[in-house]
């Protein structure tokens, strides 16, 4: 009976095919021919990804980089039944930053180390994975652990980035390798550390690696097909031509830093991608760098047909505290109508930034801040010199600390409330700038001291409107963890010392809670895998400048860990 429905299938699908090509010859065509490809993403969902509720398919979910989710399933009437429904263990330890992108149920995330891993959305079961083997001699290169914050997704490929400077491009069915382009050199401490982003059918990154000097911020347009270069663009000077150029001191631009080492937004009514700009260097002796130091510490406008700045906001001009301008640029209509950017950083402000002018609308601190004494125009800042690390003495006190403010992990844009939930960080620190010499390869901080304070963390709602505290939540922890918020009214956000909650959008009352085990400090994401809404967080501790500072004693009594989890209602 097997044998002849094969026979039977082989019969039609012959022909069919004779009908086709007869088809084909009848309308004078000499080929007719097409093909499948599983888990294709097009660019009509990328730019649209606003408003698929069931994929995650950017870095921030949509290219705005909101972190919002119109997902009901889950909600705040349901939050209890909130179960987990399968783990993966990575297979390594380290800081786990990364997070899981989706696309029909499959699901795709990196690990500390240079992995990555295909998965079957609802067992959890591999479906491919590929382990990068790294250079020996990377590790003393490497600011906050060997990290990485996930893949971008395009047509049939899925693209990566790693520590030492490789793009890799996938074959999303097979994991085979279809190209790889190298952008830099990790021996000089340039690194990728990024999760890629398409943007308007282009593969784009920025570099890491600032800190030692040498590398120059430089974010690249790439060819999706074959990873060629479109276009390239450089955040600090080049050349003393530059225009920018004149706001650093002497020939200082040579060894400016200002990597954009965070994933970019982009405003589709504008055409601009934002990219945020990190710090200046030597971090803390500003002598030898006096000016604004233009593009570091600044969101810049990039237009995306041709690389070319077109506007900026500099948040901390001169910056010798490591404040960096680097954390996300959300894009929105506020309830006024005003065309913004909302944007946390880590100098501890909240900034909403008109999107066509490049103005600012208000400026309003997010915790102790005592770096400031006041702003003048457009938001500038005016130093407190008490508080202003300078050569001969040791500053002490200086609030927030380095970390911030908010450190990278994201914050969330909520369209059903207005609000703006915030990841942060109070504490201080004590700083005293020397002079260093600068040497290739090596770190160039410029200082002899760095004390953290004790302090805490918290989770805080802004109304993204005016900047007003609506709720806080207060951890005895910093706030290492993105934020995810979502229509069934409910704030994601986990803690350092290893639990997932949930809180409710307009109180900030903690509605659940799961101990994974080890700390998070990764970005939850949601999405659904047939009539299933999923929650998926990783966790492992580790990465950014306050953790080895901070949490020595914490892992005393404290494991690191390396894996995924992935929750669900019970019933479901």
């Amino acid at each position: 009976m097997f044998n002849n429905y094969k026979i039977i299938k082989a019969f039609y699908v012959a022909v069919l095919s004779l009908l086709l090509s007869s088809q084909a010859f009848a309308l004078g065509v000499d080929e007719l021919a097409g093909r499948h490809i599983g888990y294709m993403v097009t660019d009509d969902m990328l730019a649209n990804a606003d408003k698929d509720p069931n994929n995650w398919l950017h870095y921030g979910r949509d290219l705005e980089q909101t972190r919002y989710s119109p997902l009901s399933q889950i909600n705040k009437n349901n939050i209890g039944d909130l179960v987990p429904k399968w783990n993966l263990s990575f297979g390594v330890t380290g800081a786990q930053v990364s997070q899981v992108m989706a696309v029909h149920g499959r699901l795709y995330v990196t690990s500390s180390e240079n992995k990555l891993f295909v998965l079957d959305g609802n067992t959890g079961d591999i479906i491919w994975k590929y382990e990068h083997a790294l250079p020996g001699d990377i590790g003393p290169k490497l600011c906050c652990s060997s990290i990485n914050r996930g893949v971008a997704l395009y047509k049939d490929k899925v693209f990566m980035a790693t520590l030492d400077t490789h793009m890799l491009a996938f074959d999303a069915a097979t994991g085979e390798i279809v190209w790889k382009k190298k952008l830099g050199d990790y021996k000089t401490g340039q690194i990728l550390t990024s999760m890629p982003t398409i943007i308007e059918g282009m593969v784009t990154i920025g570099n890491a690696g600032g800190d030692l000097g040498a590398n120059a911020g430089t974010f690249w347009a790439l060819n999706p097909d074959n990873g060629e270069e479109i276009w390239k663009t450089h955040t600090v000077p080049m050349s003393a031509k530059d225009p920018i150029a004149k706001t650093w001191a002497g020939d200082s631009w040579k060894l400016a830093g200002g990597t954009p080492w965070l994933p970019a937004s982009y405003d589709k009514e504008t055409g601009y991608i934002l990219l945020g700009v990190g710090n200046p260097v030597p971090d803390f002796d500003g002598s030898v760098r006096e000016g604004d130091n233009l593009y570091t510490g600044s969101t810049v406008a990039i237009d995306v047909k041709t690389g070319k700045i077109k506007g900026h906001f500099q948040y901390t001009p001169h910056d010798v505290w490591d404040y960096d301008g680097t954390n996300e640029a959300i894009v929105i209509t506020d309830k006024k109508g005003r065309k913004v950017w909302v944007h946390a950083d880590r100098n501890g402000h909240l900034y909403s930034i008109d999107r066509e002018k490049f103005t600012c609308n208000w400026v309003k601190a997010m915790q102790r801040v005592n770096w400031v004494s006041s702003f003048g125009k457009n938001c500038r800042p005016n130093p407190n010199p008490e508080k202003t690390p300078t050569r001969g003495k040791e500053t002490i006190d200086i609030a927030p600390t380095l970390g911030g403010g908010k450190e990278w992990h994201p914050a969330s844009y909520s369209k059903r409330t207005g609000y703006i939930y915030v990841p942060g960080i109070d504490m201080a620190m004590d700083l005293a700038a020397k002079e260093q010499e600068f040497k290739p390869g090596q770190w160039w901080l410029g200082t002899s001291v760095i004390r953290l304070h004790p302090g805490a963390g918290y989770l805080k709602a802004f109304d993204a409107t005016s900047g007003d505290l609506v709720w806080m939540r207060s951890q005895s922890t910093p706030n290492t963890s993105g934020v995810l918020s979502t229509g069934g009214g409910l704030v994601f956000n986990g803690d350092a010392e290893g639990f997932f909650r949930a809180v409710d959008d307009e109180s900030g009352e903690t509605l659940w809670e799961y101990n994974v085990g080890s700390g998070v400090h990764s970005n939850p994401t949601t999405f659904m895998v047939g009539d299933t809404q999923y929650v998926a967080i990783l966790v492992g501790p580790g990465g950014g400048s306050l953790w080895p500072l901070v949490y020595g004693e914490f892992f005393k009594t404290n494991n690191q860990g390396g894996a995924l989890y992935v929750f669900a209602l019970h019933n479901k």
